[in-house]
């Protein structure tokens, strides 16, 4: 049956308005207008935008849907969320930082509590359950005074950490230097550079994860390329080959990255010109195992869908197949609060250059803030605090009006706020049916 636009053929975008369907001139700039059922959404002029609620609209075909391409104006109410109003049990911790700690710039959690960076550059070892706090290391690496500001991303000191607690890496975020410390020694292992070519546009690329039963440094070295090395030797182990214009893999200006929890796969928050965020994964079981030569074989890659001047932005693994993004939309003019659940084992249609995108299989509104995951839930941290998700149905579950966690503690199974006075700690639940008082 023919579409209102008189093609018989399928459907292509969200449904438009008659004024922007019938435009004979130029194509008519909208507003994407979200009608509160699920993640719903259809394109109104600026006429139609106050009658919302009401306005007609009506799908077109690929060819004249095209056609109607104006710019965006801006968005128009918000996605549905699913609230299911369970209580949230659990207490939120209040852990004091020692005093010798001073200024804590980051911490990160290690198997036998925590590593602190304090503002002078000490780089310490706090052991919670015994409360002592000893200095492991000392780092050189800093701002520089005459560091500027992109787009609202200021450079900031992070400190990454192995989970053995063995080493411990100080980076520049949105900068182009840092540096690997041995933690047992307090000496430097490995400097850190990765070509500062439009560095200030991400968080500095680097995780720890094991592999074969030993710690493996990841970082980008250059714009497009990410290493694994040994951080005790600095030997390289692996590396993603320099640019190649012919690879599905080439073009990406790799951010932050974020390993599975057993470290099978990987994902970049990468963009790519013009700018567009698209982050990526691969297997990184499958990179290390086989060095650079993974790459001349189907190595997993998986770019999920592209958005338009916007990245830098929560991605967190469900488990070693399911990738949460955060965000609905594909132009920062557009973005709503939201969360997108891709599986990779699952990239359609086969034998095309689609093939590398992962199917979307859940789609919800309302999540915002940081992102983390545990036993099946996804947890958002925003200004208000807490909110616990089910990522099957989309349903909030429940929330904790306050609590801002900045880390998870995933051997502890903590969520962790680090404030100015010290920790506020929740043990996260272990399954949908858990968010209520015990």
């Amino acid at each position: 049956m023919a579409l209102v636009c008189g093609h018989d053929a399928p459907v292509h975008g969200v449904p438009l308005c008659e004024h922007i369907r019938n435009a004979t001139a130029d194509p008519i700039d909208h507003y994407l207008h979200y009608t509160g059922r699920g993640t719903e959404r259809q394109r109104l002029c600026g006429a139609c935008r106050g009658e919302a609620p009401t306005a007609v609209t009506a799908a077109v075909c690929e060819d004249c849907f095209d056609a109607t391409e104006g710019s965006s104006l801006g968005v128009v109410g918000c996605p549905q969320t699913s609230d299911a109003g369970r209580p949230v049990g659990g207490i939120v911790r209040n852990t004091p930082l020692p005093d010798e700690a001073g200024t804590v710039v980051d911490m990160a959690p290690v198997a036998d509590g925590f590593v602190l960076l304090a503002d002078d550059g000490r780089v310490l070892r706090w052991n919670t359950e015994t409360g002592t706090c000893t200095e492991a290391a000392r780092t050189t690496v800093t701002v520089p005074d005459d560091a500027e500001t992109w787009c609202d991303r200021q450079q900031a000191l992070r400190l990454h950490a192995s989970r053995d607690g063995g080493f411990a890496a100080v980076v520049i975020d949105y900068g182009r230097t840092g540096e690997v410390l041995d933690l047992t020694t307090g000496a430097v292992t490995l400097r850190l550079e990765n070509d500062g070519y439009h560095s200030a546009t991400v968080p500095f690329s680097l995780a720890f994860t094991e592999h074969a039963g030993r710690t493996v440094l990841l970082h980008r070295s250059q714009w497009c390329v990410i290493e694994a090395t040994d951080p005790a030797t600095g030997v390289r182990l692996a590396r993603i080959p320099a640019d190649d214009p012919a690879s599905a893999w080439s073009g990406h200006f790799h951010g932050a990255l974020h390993p599975s929890p057993a470290g099978t796969r990987i994902a970049s928050d990468a963009w790519v010109w013009h700018p567009v965020g698209r982050t990526v994964a691969w297997n990184l079981d499958q990179w290390l195992t086989d060095g650079d030569d993974a790459w001349n074989r189907d190595i997993g890659w998986s770019a999920l869908p592209a958005c338009a001047y916007h990245w830098d932005r929560p991605v967190v693994w469900l488990d070693e197949d399911r990738l949460v993004l955060g965000g609905l939309g594909d132009d920062d003019d557009e973005l709503v609060a939201g969360a997108r659940v891709f599986d990779l084992t699952r990239r359609e249609p086969a034998g095309t250059a689609e093939a590398i995108e992962p199917v979307e299989i859940a789609t919800f509104g309302g999540p915002q803030g940081r992102f983390f995951t545990a036993d099946g839930l996804l947890f958002s941290s925003s200004e208000d605090g807490l909110e616990i998700w089910d990522p099957a149905t989309g349903a909030r579950l429940g929330t904790l009006p306050g609590f801002r966690p900045t880390h998870h503690d995933t051997l502890r199974g903590e969520l962790v706020e680090l404030s100015a006075i010290g920790l506020r700690r929740w043990r996260t639940p272990t399954g949908p049916q858990a968010v209520a008082p015990s």
